[in-house]
């Protein structure tokens, strides 16, 4: 791998010798090793600058080294609408030699699964045999997959698979699913979907697949070393549930959401099984949990030394409350249960991360009741934590701060990199653009940013994971209008331009071709489509030569016709004095 710091006598060895101002230079990168361009390839961040180095070099150096990249460009797959998985996956069945470059597949969708749902777990299943390289696969749509044996395809057709992923719906997978056939999986992530609650909540038996799923986990997969499951509000069949017996040795992130793991109350004398299962895995450095699973209180009862890899946390700031004095080396915290807006939490939220003195990525959530003014509880946080470089912000049901306002908090963070800001339009709020531009021009020690708006009536985003997310793409939970945004800089480093992605969420009214019969309650009325623009602006546009400033909306533009103004009434001064 190429280091910034080394020599390059290496890479000019490649590179032919010049005689002149007129050698032809991309010839000379023609010359230039295919893995040394893929190396280059693995410094840039952002998909979107690999497949704008991947098409410029195919442009400058042919198709030869274009296909050098192909492993950059599709290593890591999400799909993030419908259309998108039907067009891209019909292109990877087509060609498999792009296929074969994939290691990480996420589908993603939303809408009807019965539209659509069968056509892409069929296109899964024939494309299978085609990923030589995946090693991880994530179906996060909002029923299960509809064709079953795309599990089996992917089993058996990609020995690397070691991390797999599904979501249940209103439709649970059958306890003879191929899905409960894997061994010795590394990792698996279970999400619940809103049907799941809507068919399932008030079931008080155990779900005819739950037992496969533990024996799957538990006894065929020992060496599992990430478990994300989002939570789920049946009963087990005993008062323990059977994930306090399991034990992993190389487990290292564990999430948990609403799963009550303990139903047998207990003295203070003995130890709750899941307080036993935390000790008895020390490799875990990332811990994601709820009130449902593990009380606040109980945190006290931890043995001293247990857990000491733990770097990264999500749950309350209850639990973050009786873990910060335990364990000061945590770097990353998600507080993911919103806060309860009291005069006394800025307060109380600033003094318990003004305890985490390594704390670099920071995840808030709030949820407002009233209309409420929460720049204090931004500031404060952010005094608390100036050593962040990622932060993420959720503010749900009322507007609080406008972006400007959040813009002049976030500058006093000179590490930050990274923001992800989700929050209800305030009613003077700017356009998606000019927010852009404001957080842009207060901020240029950003690099990435994300924008975006949510109705008052969309539930609290939840993320699974206790990973600050900085990715582009579909924000994953239900939006009016979201852009991600990254800063171009200059040839001194200092920020230019902004490269921006918006996508808007708009109702569309399908109805059925006159002349079929259709019930009024069957018409799809409650649909949604996505726009999506891309765009580039300049923060600091050229400045006009001449005359051309007098008419710029600049700070230059006012100072030179205040200029002018003062001349020609000096010049008429002397003029009626003199004449």
């Amino acid at each position: 791998m190429i280091h910034c710091g080394r020599s390059n006598t290496s890479l000019r060895a490649h590179l032919p010798r010049t005689n002149g101002p007129g050698t032809d230079i991309p010839r000379s990168l023609a010359t230039l090793p295919a893995d040394v361009v893929f190396e280059v390839s693995r410094y840039l961040d952002l998909k979107a600058d690999i497949l704008n180095f991947a098409l410029a070099a195919s442009t400058l150096l042919g198709n030869g080294l274009l296909f050098s990249l192909l492993p950059a460009v599709y290593d890591d797959v999400c799909l993030d609408s419908l259309v998108q998985c039907e067009a891209t996956l019909a292109m990877l069945n087509r060609e498999p030699s792009i296929a074969r470059h994939i290691q990480t597949l996420t589908v993603r969708f939303s809408g009807s699964p019965h539209a659509g749902g069968l056509l892409i777990s069929d296109l899964l299943r024939t494309l299978a045999p085609k990923l030589d390289a995946l090693h991880t696969f994530i179906w996060d749509a909002e029923e299960i997959p509809q064709c079953d044996d795309m599990w089996l395809a992917l089993r058996m057709s990609c020995p690397r698979l070691h991390t797999i992923g599904t979501s249940y719906g209103a439709k649970l997978p059958d306890s003879h699913s191929t899905l409960f056939q894997f061994k010795n999986l590394r990792g698996f992530r279970l999400a619940l979907k809103p049907p799941f609650y809507d068919n399932h909540s008030d079931s008080l038996q155990e779900l005819p697949s739950e037992s496969r799923l533990w024996d799957m986990l538990i006894r065929r997969c020992p060496n599992l070393e990430e478990l994300h499951i989002s939570g789920a509000p049946f009963l087990p069949v005993s008062v323990v549930h059977p994930l306090c017996y399991a034990r992993w040795p190389r487990l290292r992130s564990l999430s948990l959401g609403d799963i009550v793991l303990d139903w047998q109350p207990r003295g203070g004398g003995v130890k709750p099984p899941f307080i036993a299962f935390l000790e008895a895995h020390p490799r875990l450095d990332m811990l994601r949990t709820s009130r449902a699973a593990l009380s606040p209180g109980l945190l006290t009862s931890l043995d001293h030394g247990a857990l000491p890899n733990l770097k990264r946390f999500a749950g309350s700031l209850e639990h973050l409350q009786g873990l910060a004095q335990i364990y000061p080396q945590i770097t990353s915290v998600a507080i993911d249960e919103p806060l309860v807006i009291r005069d006394t939490t800025p307060l109380l939220a600033a003094g318990v991360l003004q305890g985490l003195h390594c704390l670099t990525e920071l995840r808030v959530a709030f949820v407002f009741q009233a209309a409420y003014e929460c720049g204090r509880l931004v500031r404060s946080i952010v005094n608390a934590c100036p050593r962040l470089t990622k932060l993420e912000l959720i503010c749900a049901r009322r507007p609080s701060f406008t972006v400007d306002t959040l813009a002049k908090i976030i500058s006093a963070l000179p590490r930050l990199r990274h923001l992800r800001v989700t929050m209800v339009r305030a009613r003077n709020e700017q356009s998606l653009r000019e927010c852009a531009a404001v957080v842009a021009r207060s901020n240029p020690q950003l690099r990435t940013f994300c924008i975006t708006f949510i109705s008052p009536s969309h539930p609290l985003p939840n993320p699974l994971s206790a990973d600050i997310s900085v990715n582009g793409g579909e924000p994953g939970h239900p939006y009016l209008e979201s852009g991600n945004y990254v800063l171009r800089t200059d040839e001194y480093g200092l920020p230019s331009s902004v490269m921006g992605t918006e996508r808007r969420r708009l109702h569309s009214c399908s109805l059925p071709p006159f002349g079929i019969a259709m019930p009024l309650p069957t018409l799809p009325l409650n649909t949604y489509t996505t726009k999506k623009y891309r765009y580039r602006f300049d923060l600091y546009p050229k400045s006009k030569k001449g005359l051309g400033v007098l008419f710029e909306k600049s700070v230059a533009g006012e100072e030179m016709r205040v200029l002018v103004l003062m001349l020609s009434l000096g010049g008429a001064a002397l003029w009626v004095f003199f004449g």
